[in-house]
């Protein structure tokens, strides 16, 4: 919380929203320290699940205008096998996922996130961005180890351009 705060909402501050029941002594208690964490980002990223523990829903939209209303820029919500879907102010951006054999999901999220810090900090596109985030996650989750899997640039380039051929 402390380094959150001394970014003050500053651009881009992204927040993995991250929730694993084992973490916390209560999914309460998990969801005041979110509230708390949240009012440091510009960002917000999870799945069903966590945006649920953040804001109290699952369905992607409303999630994504919850997430919106507390002042945050961007809500991506990460949807499994249906793809990604994102809302700013001004975008609402639907990605398929990227078809592979899961043979490990560990690792995949973090694939996904860097990914899309990359795409933010590059000054890409929402849509280009969640792409790209989307087959670097994929490719994590294709393969069984966790951080020797972690794709390079022209790796998930090449992702895309199969994909989207």
């Amino acid at each position: 919380m402390a380094a959150l705060a001394v970014r003050s909402r500053r651009r881009p501050t992204v927040l993995d929203l991250d929730y694993r029941p084992s973490f916390w002594s209560s999914r309460a208690s998990a969801t005041e320290a979110t509230s708390q964490a949240l009012l440091h980002a510009t960002i917000a990223v999870g799945n069903l699940e966590e945006v649920d523990v953040a804001v109290g829903t699952q369905d992607p939209d409303e999630a994504g205008d919850r997430l919106l209303e507390l002042g945050l820029e961007l809500a991506v919500i990460k949807l499994g096998p249906e793809g990604v879907m994102a809302k700013s102010r001004d975008e609402r951006v639907e990605v398929p996922p990227v078809p592979v054999k899961v043979v490990n999901g560990l690792g995949a999220g973090d694939a996904f996130g860097g990914a899309l810090c990359h795409g933010v900090l590059a000054g890409w596109s929402l849509a280009d961005s969640l792409r790209f985030a989307s087959a670097a996650g994929a490719i994590v989750a294709s393969k069984l180890a966790c951080s020797e899997a972690m794709p390079t640039a022209p790796e998930v380039e090449d992702v895309l351009r199969r994909v989207t051929r």
